[in-house]
């Protein structure tokens, strides 16, 4: 204790200094993660039980439902529908043979199985004994839960033999004879309907065959129904076809006397046509055209000259007298030239030479006058004759239109005359034709290529197939499950991964202690009592870690926080003082939890007094630093609450403090509460030399953890690193990261003594 004396003596000359607050890079955010064949493959083993469970539980249950299913069996035939023989028996765009004449697979199909078909093929196969379909004949079904593991029940021979039928044969005949008609109709039906849903037709491409298959539990009922069916089709097309012949016959007869009247009919109008328009001779029309093309020309001649006359009246007659028109030039230009020398109008010459000017001009005008009322006369005289060509072209118009009527008129009555004709003459064949096939009797349009045979395998249900998808299906997922729970995974599982999300570096991993390690109440004696263990060789790991992370400025003051209780903060204290201390270092441990103490809980002591009555000033130092005997190591317990921790962490008293153990021992480790909890650790971080931040693998989520460290940061911390405690080493070991168990627990495990 001499050394705690010197300590008490020398603690008031200490001088007050902060460390500077750290400088490293805080927290990065949440990196995407990566998706690699590795990842996947890493996922997949940490989940395989689940995986395999699932796929397991899904493919066995498939396999004892398949096991329920009924097998079924098909057979199949095959039949060619005959091409047509030519003989039609409708006349028009939509004729058609006796027998089909085009072949159409979806008609076909749906006569093979419609319900007249069906009834006579159930009656030939006396159905109604059959246990498939009077269920009066089938045993009573058993229970859904024994039927389910029945299979299981054969396996290990304790299965019970088939139970007897409802009723008995006998009793089931005298049933059906004594029902009522009323009541077997659709007794019948009913089970020519079930019958009929196990047929099915496929035609093959291009061809005239088709397949028809049926499918039973019972392979020989599979293979007599379909023959049935394919006989039962070939006779009722044999009855259909020679039933179309006979029906057609009369049908000719009838339309061939109806032809005939027809023709007659047709002859009739077209000879009374001509008689009544006279169209004897095509001769008139072609003179009538030309009659009208010689008016045509005379009456446009005509027009012309009228047109002709009709401007020269407008634009003014000239005298024909050409002496008129000499005197009239020479009396006018004798006036001029008086003019021209000066004379006036009273002067003698001048007077005559007007006077000879107006005689000569009246006699112009007078034979004009006489000009013009002869062209007038000729105008109208055009005029006239204009009319009465145009008149006349009308008429012979209106004679060619009526002509070309009556001829077209003609040209159809003579059409309709050769349409019956024709007409007449093709039934008159067709009656010939269908005569003879009835003389040489009638073949079914369908024959049989291959007949069923009864199958050896059945079709369905493919248990292989079903089993198959069921563990594939299943496999799917749960994977799918082992996803989600992934993608639910909000916490730490390695360090590489704590780096990328903090952005701080990583001191290293604690092992979780399980077994005979963890039956131990302190688990932090381990370094003493197990000192070459995995968890002893992780704490001087993290110990070497604080030591190298400053190496100019010793690390002697450590504090060691976390975001929330829970996370190994106390027990990660103590295993690295006692790491530290079984190394020969002096090593002093410092509860400084004055809210939720629990150093004195893992020693195995009482908490009566400590650091909070030192700080209050109740207690000396000297009094208050215990040895813990089997590790040397020192250790200053929390004491009792006190009122305001915080003021007492954050007092100069205990920054001086911690500068007087920082000089006296080779480490201090502070244990102080969770970040998020309280500040009491935000005022411890600037005042020591380094902190280091303690995670809890796999439960402190990302996000509170990130928000502790950018807390200490803000606050002033020098970081040392993050450590992250309570690893499972076999479970992190399916992890494909580079710190994963793989690491430390297979490739170095002989390097640990557990």
């Amino acid at each position: 204790m001499a050394n705690v004396t010197r300590l008490q003596t020398a603690y008031s000359n200490l001088p007050v200094e902060a460390p500077p607050p750290g400088s490293q890079q805080g927290p990065q955010g949440d990196p995407s993660p990566s998706v690699s064949v590795r990842n996947i493959l890493g996922m997949l083993r940490r989940h395989k039980l689940l995986i395999g469970g699932v796929a397991l539980l899904g493919t066995t249950i498939a396999w004892l439902v398949a096991n329920q299913l009924t097998p079924i069996y098909q057979a199949q035939a095959d039949i060619v529908f005959e091409a047509p023989d030519g003989v039609q028996t409708t006349i028009g765009p939509n004729s058609a043979a006796p027998g089909p004449t085009d072949f159409n697979a979806d008609a076909e199909a749906a006569k093979l199985k419609s319900e007249s078909y069906a009834r006579v093929s159930v009656q030939k196969l006396n159905l109604i004994e059959h246990p498939q379909f009077n269920h009066d004949l089938a045993p009573p079904q058993q229970g859904r839960f024994k039927a389910l593991f029945a299979p299981v029940l054969k396996l290990i021979g304790a299965a019970e033999p088939p139970p007897p039928p409802r009723l008995p044969p006998e009793e089931v005949r005298r049933r059906l004879d004594a029902m009522a008609p009323d009541l077997k109709e659709p007794f019948y039906n009913r089970i020519a309907g079930d019958w009929a849903a196990g047929l099915s037709t496929a035609a093959l491409p291009f061809s005239r065959v088709m397949s028809v298959r049926y499918r039973a539990a019972d392979p020989q009922l599979a293979a007599q129904s379909v023959n049935q069916a394919i006989r039962t089709y070939v006779d009722k097309q044999k009855e259909g076809v020679a039933g179309n012949v006979l029906e057609f016959a009369r049908l000719l007869s009838t339309q061939l006397e109806e032809a005939r009247v027809a023709v007659v009919k047709a002859e009739r109008e077209l000879a009374e046509f001509r008689a009544r328009n006279q169209l004897f001779d095509t001769g008139d029309a072609s003179s009538l055209t030309k009659k009208l093309y010689e008016l045509q020309s005379q009456l446009l001649q005509a027009e012309r000259d009228l047109r002709d006359k009709q401007a020269r009246a407008v634009s003014g007659i000239q005298p024909n007298d050409t002496t008129l028109q000499v005197e009239l030039a020479t009396a006018e230009k004798r006036v001029a030239e008086l003019q021209g020398a000066g004379l006036g109008p009273t002067h003698p010459a001048m007077i005559a030479a007007i006077r000879q000017l107006g005689a000569v001009q009246g006699r112009v005008n007078a034979e004009r006058g006489r000009a013009v009322d002869i062209a007038r006369r000729e105008v109208e005289a055009t005029a006239l004759s204009v009319e009465k060509l145009r008149a006349e072209v009308k008429r012979v118009e209106e004679l060619i239109t009526q002509q070309t009527v009556n001829l077209a008129q003609l040209r159809g009555l003579q059409a309709e005359v050769e349409t019956q004709r024709q007409k007449w003459d093709l039934l008159g064949k067709r009656y010939t034709e269908v005569e003879f096939i009835k003389t040489a009797g009638t073949k079914s349009p369908v024959r049989v290529l291959s007949e069923a045979e009864t199958p050896g395998f059945p079709v369905a249900p493919r248990k292989d197939l079903i089993v198959l998808m069921a563990f594939v299906a299943s496999l799917a997922l749960g994977v799918a499950v082992a996803i989600v729970i992934e993608l639910m995974d909000s916490g730490f599982r390695s360090i590489h991964q704590l780096e990328q999300m903090t952005g701080v570096a990583a001191l290293g991993m604690v092992p979780f202690q399980s077994g005979r390690l963890r039956r131990n109440a302190k688990p932090w004696m381990n370094i003493v009592d197990k000192p070459n263990s995995a968890y002893s060789e992780a704490l001087r790991t993290i110990r070497t870690g604080i030591q190298l992370s400053s190496a100019d400025h010793p690390q002697r003051t450590v504090v060691v926080t976390s975001s929330v209780p829970g996370e190994g903060k106390t027990t990660t204290s103590l295993s690295l003082a006692a790491a530290s201390a079984a190394s020969g270092a002096r090593t002093l441990l410092i509860d400084c939890d004055l809210r939720q103490p629990s150093a004195h809980k893992n020693i195995g002591v009482e908490n009566e007094a400590g650091l909070s009555e030192f700080l209050s000033g109740q207690r000396n130092l000297e009094e208050l630093v215990h040895v813990e005997p089997k590790t040397g190591l020192y250790y200053i317990l929390a004491g009792k609450r006190p009122p305001s921790p915080t003021d007492l962490l954050g007092s100069l008293r205990m920054r001086k403090l911690l500068q007087q153990l920082g000089d006296a021992f080779d480490l201090v480790v502070l244990d102080t509460p969770p970040v998020l909890a309280v500040s009491d650790a935000l005022l411890l971080v600037r005042q020591a030399d380094t902190t280091i931040f303690v995670v809890r693998w796999e439960k402190t989520r990302r996000d509170i953890a990130s928000t502790g460290v950018k807390m200490v940061y803000e606050a002033g911390a020098r970081l040392s690193g993050i450590v992250l405690t309570q690893v499972d080493l076999r479970r992190h070991a399916q992890y494909d990261y580079t710190d994963s168990g793989v690491y430390y627990y297979r490739g170095y495990k002989k390097y640990y003594g557990e």
